[in-house]
């Protein structure tokens, strides 16, 4: 995520908002339409993203902060570990890497999230995003797999011819991403009602047979996420 606006505002965002309660005052519509865009604020990629990893004291004190100081137009997700209720992993749009990575690892950046309750210095990973479903899900957990792949066009077609076979062990695709520094790691993000069974699919014979065919590289590597109960969110 790129110039996320998270726990930051941006001057040029305030701009926006005067104007937007001021112009009705003005009675040239011309006017008003060149000074709005005059406020030049570069969009969310769509197509960049983060995801931050961290502890924090308390989950609900967290999570209050963070939706108050927070971009809304950069969430994607907020989940928390199966295992542990206050280790939090985050995922958001950002507006370019090259932005995100100068935010996220400024030192008034790093003070903030310490005043908000963060415990442990963030882990930061940085994606560009080939896929997302905007549509919400009611199941309660996510699994994400990460491997490297030789082709990510050829393993990606692959990958599709084998969607009846994860959807028939109730495993749902919500993003596909790769990594910032290397697009040949991909990650898939799916989700899921039973983690366990999630895992034996994709570890079966038939898959992994599949995977060789598709070029992947690595073993893969699990990550378990769980929503909240209290949030609706995507992916």
């Amino acid at each position: 995520m790129s110039t996320l606006r998270l726990f930051q505002v941006y001057p040029g965002l305030l701009g926006i908002l005067i104007f937007t309660a001021c112009g009705t005052a003005s009675t040239d519509q011309k006017s008003k339409s060149e000074a709005f865009d005059s406020v030049k604020i570069t969009p969310y990629s769509g197509n960049t993203a983060v995801a931050m990893t961290h502890e924090v004291r308390d989950f609900d004190s967290w999570l209050k902060a963070y939706l108050r100081m927070s971009d809304p137009d950069s969430r994607l997700s907020v989940f928390s570990s199966p295992e542990d209720p206050n280790l939090i992993t985050v995922f958001e749009l950002t507006k370019s890497h090259e932005e995100a990575r100068t935010l996220f690892t400024s030192p008034e950046f790093r003070q903030t999230l310490e005043e908000e309750g963060v415990t442990t210095a963030p882990l930061l990973n940085y994606f560009d995003i080939k896929f997302r479903m905007s549509v919400p899900t009611e199941k309660k957990y996510r699994l994400g797999v990460s491997h490297e792949v030789s082709d990510y066009d050829h393993w990606k077609k692959i990958f599709d011819q084998d969607e009846p076979v994860r959807t028939k062990a109730n495993l749902e695709l919500r993003a596909i991403s790769t990594n910032a520094d290397n697009p040949n790691m991909v990650n898939i993000l799916f989700a899921t009602d039973d983690i366990d069974k999630a895992k034996e699919v994709i570890n079966s014979e038939e898959l992994r047979k599949r995977m060789t065919e598709a070029g992947v590289r690595t073993e893969p590597v699990f990550a378990v996420f769980r929503v909240p109960e209290h949030l609706n969110q995507q992916p």
